[in-house]
């Protein structure tokens, strides 16, 4: 298995669209992602195997 690890950058959104079970605790809203993403001091770092998110920190 290979597994990326990825640092989102503001624009990466789609990339958490393919997101595995129980990664997050609600379902992901585009527009708060986008916002996460934008504001300073703020980042989203995640694990990605065969395209799908399955981890984050």
């Amino acid at each position: 298995m290979n597994v990326e690890i990825r640092r989102l950058h503001p624009g990466d959104d789609a990339l958490v669209m393919q997101v595995a079970d129980e990664v997050f605790d609600e379902p992901v809203r585009p527009d708060r992602l986008a916002a996460h993403l934008a504001s300073p001091g703020h980042f989203m770092i995640v694990a990605i195997v065969d395209q799908i998110v399955v981890g984050c920190a």
